[in-house]
């Protein structure tokens, strides 16, 4: 693979596999896509991003694809053989601090991290000039972290490849350095971020590039979301803020991407509010962080798709917050959904993403009002916006209040299951997922599983003849626990469309069906060019805690002389691996006689085995994201070149 890299790469792998073609170390998004190092598209079950077969931003597999990392949790399954953690677990995604390296027999020892991955992605880097290999390895190493109690190493490293000629490169850099998260790359971040004469020198350029100073916002966000100091959030708070006031036309890349950061990172809540008429200073509390989103908010000259991703930022940090600030924003919220309001669509869509997170189920009057508006935002607007409403009030209503809970849960349930029998094609899947996430709220609550929604999901999953309605019904049951459906969804992991396919296997994982380990096992020994197919039932295996799948996986890659199958082993691996992947993967590291392009995959899925973080980096900018309104730097379905394009 001589330069140029990304060309040869992407026409060899659009030519075997039939699909686009991102980079940066690749994506996993569920069924439909699967994209790896320098913009490599393997086909196949994946969570979203690039190469989705379904490029319907209205359809429901799209919100999966971005929301699925929270009821995976695969390394925890992976490590530890268990489900996912219930303590701090959605705090992870509302912006509370990182949870750290999960432990386990099964993960990578620090000794091992030291003396046989680090040096192996050390060796590959030297000298380097291959793009795919170069950013795969940065990313890995961030992902990694130094030692612990060592001196630091990695951030000279990544600051080096600022100034690299290749556009990919340095931006890959500006972000690693957000994932490695050490809070003296602050100020370096935030001088690129902002364009400042020290981010030129930085970066060894008359301006920094947008795409970079985009990519070193999320990155100072990064910092700020695992910063323990809290000198450094306010740090990261002021300048994240400053980004978002010098605004970016005629783009809005960086804008959004601060507006987004600025969800992720909490300042503690002030004991006496700030004044109502003192300017907002954002770094003096959550208050001021709110109160300054709020004026960006009301600011109705600012762009529309920047203005819509202030919801969720604003909820994100509105959790916790007493005083009148949930009330305020709920209002602001139903103003901006009301069909008769003039906001633009994507308005109001960000303002129904951002109820999901806001309201809950008990009857005080700021509830009662929004589940009310959400309530008829299921019947008016757009397509996209009616089924998000049928999400947003299946999650308000599952969400426990502290009041008196009354009727809502029920209500709603009435709603959801009257959609599913009667809605159209492309109302039902959501209306199943809906249900789904309300009932699985409900029993984490402490409440009776509902035996009307489980029938009804199981029913309409047999009768389902639509591959999209049957991938969602197969999700549906998957996040409520229900086994009693493994026996029809099992023989649909190996015929029919591969989407679907791919939706069941990992159903049967997410619901712990240890009666479909033999047919998952079948498809991860058998299965050479459904890559997706084959990686869906990977996961599904590890989420059973079947350790099986890892050394079959090995074998096949030990054996196998076909780049393409090399490529789709190597980053299942990635998905699924533990300790007893390291090695066969540092050893593809080292053989030269492998393609650049499965060398840069083996790098990518060690950054992934070896991880500090429980959940993938990105992850915590996906959560809840507006993905039909992202700027390319954020995604980009077409390249795959944006934050949440990457592994």
């Amino acid at each position: 693979m001589m330069k140029p890299q990304r060309s040869v790469l992407s026409a060899v792998l659009v030519a075997a596999l039939a699909a686009p073609a991102p980079g940066h170390g690749g994506v996993y998004r569920g069924p439909g896509s699967a994209i790896g190092p320098g913009g490599a598209t393997a086909g196949g079950p994946s969570t979203g991003g690039a190469g989705l077969k379904n490029t319907d931003v209205a359809a429901w597999d799209q919100w999966w694809s971005f929301n699925r990392d929270r009821y995976l949790a695969l390394k925890d399954a992976v490590f530890t053989g268990e489900g996912p953690r219930t303590a701090g677990f959605e705090d992870y995604f509302l912006g509370k601090g990182a949870i750290g390296r999960p432990g386990g027999g099964l993960r990578p020892s620090e000794k091992t991290l030291r003396e046989e991955v680090v040096p192996a992605l050390e060796e590959l880097l030297e000298g380097q000039q291959d793009v795919d290999i170069i950013t795969g390895v940065l990313l890995a190493l961030a992902k990694i972290g130094d030692g612990p109690g060592g001196p630091p190493r990695f951030g000279a490293l990544l600051r080096s490849y600022l100034t690299h000629g290749n556009q990919e490169v340095h931006e890959t850099a500006a972000v690693a350095l957000g994932v490695l998260a050490e809070p003296d790359a602050a100020p370096l971040l935030a001088d690129l971020a902002m364009d400042t004469p020290a981010g030129r020198r930085a970066c060894g350029r008359e301006r920094v590039p947008q795409r970079t100073r985009a990519f070193a916002t999320y990155g100072l966000g990064l910092v700020g979301y695992r910063a323990d100091a809290e000198a450094v959030r306010r740090f990261v708070v002021h300048h994240l803020a400053q980004v978002i006031l010098l605004g970016d036309k005629p783009t809005r890349d960086v804008g959004v991407a601060a507006v987004i950061s600025s969800g992720l990172v909490r300042l503690p809540i002030a004991e006496t509010p700030p004044a109502s008429d003192a300017p907002a200073r954002p770094s003096a509390s959550r208050q001021g962080q709110i109160e300054f989103l709020l004026t960006v908010w009301a600011d109705h000259r600012r762009d529309a798709r920047l203005r819509a991703h202030l919801p969720v930022a604003l909820a994100r940090l509105a959790e916790g917050v007493g005083g009148n600030t949930k009330a305020r924003l709920v209002d602001a919220f139903r103003r901006a959904i009301d069909p008769r309001s003039s906001e633009s669509p994507v308005v109001r869509h960000g303002a129904l993403m951002g109820s999901a997170l806001l309201g809950d189920n008990d009857q005080d009057p700021e509830d009662v009002r929004l589940r009310a508006t959400l309530t008829e935002a299921t019947r008016s607007g757009d397509r996209l916006g009616r089924n998000l409403a049928l999400l947003s009030l299946a999650r308000t209503a599952g969400r426990e209040g502290s009041g008196e809970i009354g009727e809502a849960p029920a209500e709603v349930r009435k709603l959801l299951l009257g959609r599913l029998a009667r809605g159209d094609t492309v109302e039902r899947p959501w209306a199943a997922i809906a249900l789904a996430l309300g009932e699985r709220s409900g029993v984490a609550s402490g409440h009776a599983r509902v035996d009307a929604v489980r029938a009804a999901l199981h029913d309409a999953y047999k009768r389902a003849g639509n591959p999209s309605q049957q991938g969602a019904l197969a999700i549906a049951l998957g996040v409520i626990g229900h086994r009693v459906a493994a026996p029809d969804l099992i023989p649909r992991t190996t015929s029919g469309d591969e989407n679907a396919r791919g939706y069941a296997a990992v159903a049967l994982g997410l619901m712990r069906a240890e009666n479909a380990v033999p047919t998952l096992r079948g498809i991860v020994a058998r299965t050479s060019y459904k890559p997706g197919v084959l990686r869906e039932a990977a996961i599904a295996l590890a989420l059973l805690g079947d350790k099986t799948a890892a050394p079959i996986l090995i074998e096949r890659l030990r054996a196998s002389a076909r780049m393409f199958e090399q490529i789709a082993l190597a980053s299942a691996l990635g998905f699924i691996g533990d300790g007893r992947t390291v090695d066969p993967l540092v050893a593809i590291l080292r053989n030269e006689r492998l393609s650049e392009t499965t060398q840069a995959f083996a790098a990518v899925a060690l950054g992934m085995i070896c991880d500090k973080e429980t959940y993938p980096w990105n992850s915590k900018i996906a959560v809840d994201v507006l993905w039909w309104q992202a700027p390319t730097t954020l995604h980009d379905s077409l390249s795959g070149k944006g934050i949440l394009d990457i592994l």
